[in-house]
């Protein structure tokens, strides 16, 4: 029983390694102007900011795959630097 539980938290603490990894890259990245305007585009492409409107239900639940994807996107970028979204949504 207590060997499940080590392999357990383990786990969990390599998945939080790996996160902070994932999240210190992403600030690497967004600190430059370079990375910035691709997340822009990345996160314009997927449509975050735009309602989903439509009557074919193939192109509205494409629409909110992309959606979902950009805001998982744009949820890393605030963990990441949340001085960047208050920025953009002020602009």
């Amino acid at each position: 029983m207590d060997g499940k539980y080590e392999k357990r938290e383990k786990k969990q603490a390599e998945g939080k390694s790996k996160k902070d990894q994932r999240l210190d890259d992403l600030r690497q990245i967004l600190a430059t102007p370079y990375g910035r305007r691709y997340m822009d585009g990345l996160l314009e492409f997927h449509g975050c900011f735009l309602s989903i409107a439509g009557t074919n239900n193939v192109d509205v639940y494409k629409r909110l795959g992309m959606r979902e994807a950009g805001l998982r996107i744009l949820s890393e970028v605030a963990e990441a630097r949340p001085d960047l979204i208050k920025l953009k949504l002020g602009e």
